[in-house]
């Protein structure tokens, strides 16, 4: 059994919050809508801190790509073996990859009888919760094969958008990083020369000039101390994000402002929403998935409010509308509801909103070389600057 964390809210709209124990995620979300509790989060209790470090590691070890190529031959080989033969072969296959451990537990334990769900769950900081609640419904609806291929094609897709995003940034932080490295060099190696120059003759130097000076000396003579405080900001700050749900939520909020986000955030819920119609779920019962299978905590309460009045008879159109859904996506719900034709039209507005994140990705790599070009002139400016200057008021000195 695992112990499940979970907050919520009572037909009397009193917040229930607790822990509870259940095989898997689907069982812990059954018994709590048993006990009429509306959910609003539901997580696995944190892992110790030792088993997260291996699992983070052996996460990095097997990149990004290895949870959709390991769906994809999954879903093929379920075509003609059954779960654990899949398992097993692919487990042989790996061998002498990172990858070998975990399929070899997930082959001991699916042999023992546990579900496949229930043996993903070891291994949630690799997998995914999102993936684990699709994989669980799969076995449930007996359409494990169809769930393995779409989830390989999502994550994909997903992959896909990651590695174009990072490659955007490789222009602009190498323009940016040569601009940093002549910046140190001109404080530490050129501008001293000015400053033993004005001093000898009694002369001020420019603010400017002054100020990178004091800069570049307070960097080389505590760059240790700098060092060690600037790594333990960060590592704060994302505790905090993590473990302060406030916080978090702010974040998530500002995330959404940026374009990408949202249609890639549009695009799974889309997605997911369709696939959990057309396996035969309710409405409300899928919107209640798709937000505990979201990350983001905005995303989240949007679409558990979502879920509250379309379970009290509200349609999905209307109610996405007032939520400011784009219009495009609205009415194709709304057209969707009306002509019972919902899953087709969930699928139109994931192709849509797929087109636009594709644009988006198209354009970026531009935007991104203006935006370094820019910060890489302003920096190069400054140093010229701090430079010119020096050298003009040399006339009045000498």
């Amino acid at each position: 059994m695992k112990k499940f964390n979970y907050r919520g809210y009572d037909a009397q709209s009193v917040e229930r919050a607790g822990t509870l124990e259940a095989e898997n995620y689907a069982e812990a979300y059954a018994a709590l809508t048993y006990q009429g509790v509306k959910v609003v989060k539901l997580e696995p209790t944190r892992a110790n801190f030792t088993q997260s470090a291996k699992n983070f590691l052996l996460k990095l070890q097997i990149g990004g790509q290895w949870r959709a190529v390991f769906f994809r031959e999954l879903s093929v080989m379920l075509g003609v073996m059954t779960l654990h033969e899949s398992l097993e072969t692919l487990a042989h296959a790996a061998n002498n990859h990172p990858s070998e451990k975990i399929l070899s537990k997930l082959v001991t334990a699916v042999g023992e009888g546990q579900s496949f769900g229930a043996a993903l769950e070891r291994y949630e900081l690799i997998f995914g919760g999102d993936a684990i609640q699709s994989v669980t419904i799969g076995e449930a609806s007996g359409n494990l094969q169809d769930v393995t291929a779409r989830l390989a094609a999502q994550l994909e897709r997903n992959y896909s958008t990651e590695k174009k995003v990072r490659g955007a940034m490789y222009y602009p932080l190498f323009v940016l990083t040569a601009a940093l490295i002549a910046a140190v060099v001109l404080v530490n190696v050129t501008l001293p020369v000015f400053e033993s120059f004005f001093a000898e003759r009694g002369g001020e130097l420019p603010l400017l000039t002054l100020l990178l000076l004091r800069a570049g000396k307070f960097l080389a003579e505590y760059w240790p101390i700098i060092i060690l405080l600037t790594a333990a900001c960060v590592v704060l700050s994302i505790v905090i994000v993590h473990e302060v749900e406030a916080v978090k939520f702010f974040v998530d909020k500002l995330k959404l402002t940026i374009k990408l986000m949202r249609e890639v955030e549009l695009r799974n819920f889309f997605e997911r929403l369709s696939f959990l119609l057309e396996s035969g779920i309710t409405l409300d019962e899928a919107l209640k998935l798709c937000a505990a299978s979201t990350k983001n905590l905005v995303v989240r309460k949007i679409l558990s409010d979502v879920q509250f009045y379309v379970e009290r008879g509200s349609s999905l159109g209307s109610l996405v509308a007032k939520e400011n859904f784009p219009p495009l996506y609205v009415g194709l719900i709304v057209t969707g509801e009306a002509g019972g034709e919902l899953v087709n039209m969930l699928r139109q507005c994931e192709s849509m909103a797929d087109f636009e994140v594709e644009e988006i990705l198209r354009t970026l790599p531009a935007k991104a070389e203006i935006f370094g070009t820019l910060i890489a002139g302003l920096i190069v400016a400054t140093l010229v600057f701090a430079v010119m200057l020096p050298i003009f008021d040399t006339t009045n000195l000498i």
